[in-house]
Formats: C-alpha cells, structure tokens, sequence
C-alpha cells in the first residue's frame, strides 16, 4: 500500500520520501524532513513506530496511518504534537483505484482534512467520515467476520477432505462466484488477516454473534422446524431493505456469464484483484 499511494503522490508532484527496515534513511530522520508523515506498517507495529518519531514530530506537521483498525493508532498518534488523521484505504493494491473506499478520523486534524480528504477525492475514491471506535465497529463486520466467514468455509472443506475440484463440476453460478470472493481473501495477507482478527475486539465480538446466530439456526435445522427457518430467514431479508434489492440486482448482472461448469475458479493470487 505504501507503495501504491507513493505512485499516487509523486504522479501530483509531491516529493515522497521513504524508510522502512531496509532503508538508510531511519524513521526518525524521515520525520525531521517532511511535512506529512504517514505510517503503513504492520497493525502490531503502528504504535510501536509512532512512539520511535514522536520526539521529532512538529505540531505543524500531519500524522496519519494506513492502518485496518483506528481506535489504538489513532490514540498513540494523538500522544504526539502533531495533527491527527487516520485512514484507512478499505481495500488492497489494486491497479485503479477509482471508486474504492477510505475512512477518515480527523482526531486533531488542524490545516489538514480538507486537503487530505480532496486528494483522496480527487483520484476518484469516496471518503467517509468516522469516529475511531465506529470505524472499528463497522470493520468488524466488514473485515473480521467476512474474513472469518470465508476462512473456517475453505477450513472446512480441508479437514472434511471433500474435493474442491468435484465441487466446482457440479457448482452453481451463485457458488463459483462465493468460491471466487473465497479464493481472493485466502490468497491475501495471512498476516494482515490474523491481525484483523486479534487486533480489533469487535471482530471478535462479530463472530461470537455468527455463532450464537448459527446455532439458532442448526437448532431450528435439527428439530426440522421449517416454519422457524422461515421466519429466521424472513427477518434477516427484511433487514437488508434496499441494500439487499441492490444486491440481489447487482449479483443477478455478475452472474449472467457464469464460467462453464468444471472451468477452473477465479483464483487470486496475493496482491492480485478478482475481476469477474
């Protein structure tokens, strides 16, 4: 991502200058010299690199990160002088970056959130607004329990020892296309993912809901209760409202040209995006 968004930079004309573990050029040093420093590193890592460079940070400076949590790097980033910003770009290294999502918590923003929210803006990426904690919140479900969710599926189907390639022979359009959104998470960053996980408690809290939602349903499953699964699935439709009318629309256009029956999946690689 650093890298993605330093091509951003410099196609503006911005001079960007970068340190990392394998630079002459240390962390502190870098801090002395910039007006905007932006922090992409590891979740675990963030708070631990802002400490480093707090001493050489200026209050007119800008502080921000690239972090998928807020509330712990934004907390860390507000004991230094600086202005406060964090971000989070909602998706990974993607050729074009148009339409794609950011999240924006201006903690002690000072100068700097409308020049920073335009940028983003003016490379075709829709910025919102958040609090820490509500970006956390909402990540949990939009990271955490998808990541989950996709994780414990493909888990699955390994410890039951069922074959993937026989499945995909006698899939429907609706699973090749759940198989490719699979293929994509699985491929990306374990790393990234385990720290999603562990890093932002409402991921935690998502998942224990799954569960207790899940076990609900089994129950209704295993005493053949079909009216309950009914009314369970009635509900959860209900609570859609448009979203889910788009969605329904949008899914029902993705699967017009469904692959042929036995083609292999859209596997991603790392880093690569799923184009369908």
């Amino acid at each position: 991502m650093g890298r993605l968004f330093q091509g951003l930079f410099e196609g503006d004309g911005y001079r960007v200058s970068i340190a990392g573990r394998r630079t002459e050029l240390t962390y502190e040093q870098l801090a002395t010299e910039v007006d905007v420093v932006i922090v992409t590193v590891p979740i675990e890592r963030t708070a631990e690199i802002v400490a480093r460079i707090a001493p050489v940070l200026r209050p007119e400076q800008l502080l921000s990160d690239f972090t998928s949590i807020k509330a712990e790097p934004v907390r860390a980033m507000l004991a230094t002088p600086a202005c406060v910003i964090g971000c989070h770009p909602v998706f990974g290294p993607v050729p074009d970056v148009t339409g794609q999502n950011v999240v924006l918590c201006p903690a002690r923003p000072g100068p700097y959130l409308e020049w920073y929210r335009d940028w983003f803006r003016s490379h075709g990426m829709h910025v919102e607004i958040m609090e820490p904690e509500a970006h956390d919140a909402a990540m949990g479900f939009v990271q955490g329990l998808t990541h989950f969710v996709n994780i414990a599926f493909a888990h699955t189907l390994d410890a039951g020892g069922v074959s993937v390639d026989d499945l995909m022979k006698v899939s429907s359009p609706v699973y090749r296309t759940l198989f490719s959104l699979m293929g994509r998470i699985l491929g990306g960053d374990a790393g990234l993912y385990a720290a999603i996980q562990i890093q932002n408690p409402h991921s935690r809290k998502a998942v224990k809901a799954l569960l207790e939602n899940g076990a609900e349903l089994l129950a209704a499953v295993e005493r053949e209760d079909g009216e309950a699964l009914q009314r369970l699935m009635g509900e959860a439709a209900a609570h859609l409202g448009e979203a889910g009318k788009t969605a329904r629309e949008a899914s029902g256009r993705l699967l017009e040209r469904p692959e042929p029956a036995g083609a292999a999946p859209n596997r991603a690689k790392p880093g690569q995006s799923v184009k369908f």
